[in-house]
């Protein structure tokens, strides 16, 4: 009887890469001057989009829809750096928040799927951790581009258009790490009702997911491996 090489692979995608990936984006984009940052942040931002489908869908189902959602996403963020109009930017963030949230409910399903704890599920598991903070950050980005003034503390004025919405998007995914480990440091405060029910929100997220997440991999680590159906005769 032959088997499909495929068959081993495709409930096992790797996460290792896009937590790099994210990492470095997360490193580097601080680092950048503002003026010159864009270009530079956008080619991580692109890995991570790219890397994500790779690892969250590449062997599912789900292949074909998320790869063009990657696509549309794609050419929307770069349509935006080409042409910087607001019907644009609006289009890559509400693209980007889909594409964010639809990549978290692949990886935390697959983790839901797994019967044993690897390397690979811990790092599925920080993946996802990371890609909520993420998502929460471009839910901020909304909420400051349809009112603005939601959040105080945010850098306005000094560099170029393009800069100054890249230090905004630096500034909400550090307040978004802010919110989902609920360190509450008080730089950035959300002041609009909305901006201050999703930081909440987001706080309780990342607690409840950390419990949950933490109670599932214990679980996992804790259960005896099945038994060999070879292992036992009939009644011999």
């Amino acid at each position: 009887m032959r088997h499909s090489p495929m068959s081993s692979r495709r409930a096992d995608p790797h996460y290792g890469v896009l937590l790099v990936v994210l990492l470095v984006l997360f490193v580097l984009a601080p680092l950048l001057p503002a003026d010159r940052a864009g270009y530079g942040v956008e080619f991580f931002f692109d890995l991570v989009l790219i890397t994500g489908a790779y690892s969250a869908a590449w062997q599912s189902r789900h292949r074909y829809p998320f790869l063009m959602l990657t696509l549309a996403t794609l050419a929307m963020r770069w349509t935006d750096m080409t042409l910087d109009h607001s019907a644009f930017s609006l289009g890559s963030i509400l693209l980007v928040t889909l594409w964010l949230v639809y990549a978290i409910v692949l990886v935390v399903l697959e983790l839901f799927r797994k019967d044993q704890v690897d390397t690979n599920t811990i790092l599925g598991a920080i993946v996802a951790y990371v890609l909520a903070a993420v998502a929460f950050s471009s839910v901020f980005e909304l909420i400051e581009f349809a009112q603005p003034g939601s959040f105080s503390g945010l850098p306005a004025d000094g560099v170029s258009a393009l800069g100054v919405q890249r230090e905004v998007e630096n500034a909400l995914l550090y307040f978004s790490f802010v919110c989902i480990t609920t360190m509450g440091y008080g730089d950035i405060l959300p002041v609009s009702a909305l901006a201050r029910s999703t930081a909440s929100l987001e706080g309780v997220f990342g607690t409840l997911y950390l419990a949950v997440m933490i109670a599932r991999l214990v679980s996992l680590h804790g259960r005896a491996p099945d038994a060999d159906p070879g292992n036992f005769s009939n009644g011999d």
